[in-house]
């Protein structure tokens, strides 16, 4: 297999039989995670999963709490501590709002933490965020009254649990900013994935001021696909190397591997793309278990959910982190 070759591992599970739409998970521990997403009426449901280390397979943990009774997709989730998670939505009016939420690690339950926080009073579509520090994150959307692409930086009290804004907004798309993907590369550089004009995907890297939490970019754009490119979800393999499944020519599903210049912060293809779904591959979210595996949670035939395990052919020489997402 070449390097960098992308494989599945593991058969899929059907998480929620009426609408499993907008999913974003991210990793409790070893082998939990938690996974926001828009399920029964279009509202919004978090709820804990079991991964088996020995078979691939994947089981609930814990039953689904409901947290927002009107409107809950472009969910975007990140683990603050051991058990406190932030999560970005779109809600009332296609608003944008973040919120906390505590996982009790022992019934493995969900609750919110602290109020929510109304951060765009127009629109918030295709949310990403992303940890920055301790206490302050990321969040890119494609908001404002033109759908336009912003990021911003937010503080989280950790005391109260309370979300406030930590900088002023950057538009950095003036034609579209929908479906957004971000990762960090390091202490303040970010790469984000989205579709952009004419449809197509885009990528660039950002860079964060944390004196000031202002962000700028860092590069020029990559059109990684001049057909289609929503539904992103990324993640980080090694330093300088990142995973982007995406929604591609007829909305398949497609996945494919990246590079990161950190002198230049210039993003370049470093494999083939895999489309892993003939039919569709919506609603992408994806997480790395360990140095090579991946998961992604999408949804397929039917509109109904899946969740699959995939493979990354890593070279020898290279190292990565052990990570965990979810998705559709």
């Amino acid at each position: 297999m070449a390097n960098w070759a992308v494989t599945t591992a593991g058969a899929s599970l059907e998480f929620d039989t009426g609408n499993g739409e907008y999913n974003s998970c991210t990793q409790i521990d070893t082998n939990h995670f938690i996974n926001f997403w828009q399920g029964t009426d279009d509202d919004g449901f978090v709820q804990t999963f079991t991964v088996n280390t020995s078979t691939w397979a994947v089981t609930t943990a814990g039953a689904s709490l409901e947290f927002d009774t009107q409107n809950g997709s472009s969910n975007s989730c990140y683990q603050i501590d051991d058990n406190h998670f932030i999560n970005f939505w779109c809600g009332v009016d296609n608003d944008g709002y973040v919120q906390t939420f505590t996982v009790n690690t022992s019934t493995w339950a969900v609750t919110t933490a602290g109020a929510s926080l109304e951060f765009d009073t127009q629109n918030s579509y295709s949310n990403s965020c992303y940890q920055i520090d301790t206490n302050h994150f990321i969040n890119f959307w494609g908001g404002g009254a033109d759908w336009d692409g912003f990021v911003q930086t937010f503080t989280v009290n950790t005391s109260t649990w309370a979300v406030t804004t930590a900088s002023a907004v950057l538009e950095f798309d003036t034609a579209s900013g929908a479906w957004n993907s971000c990762y960090q590369i390091d202490d303040n550089h970010f790469i984000n994935f989205w579709q952009g004009a004419a449809y197509d995907g885009y990528v660039q890297t950002f860079t964060v001021n944390t004196s000031t939490w202002a962000v700028t970019t860092a590069s020029a754009v990559l059109e990684f696909d001049t057909q289609n490119g929503s539904q992103n979800s990324c993640y980080q393999i090694d330093s300088n190397h990142f995973i982007n499944f995406w929604a591609g020519s007829a909305g398949d599903g497609f996945v494919q591997t990246f590079t990161v210049n950190t002198s230049t912060w210039a993003v370049t293809t470093v494999g083939a793309s895999l489309e892993f779904d003939a039919t569709y591959g919506y609603y992408n979210s994806c997480y790395q278990i360990d140095n090579n595996h991946f998961i992604n949670f999408w949804k397929g035939t039917d509109d109904d959910g899946f969740v699959q395990i995939f493979d990354v052919n890593v070279p020898s020489a290279a190292t990565a982190t052990g990570f965990f997402y979810f998705f559709n």
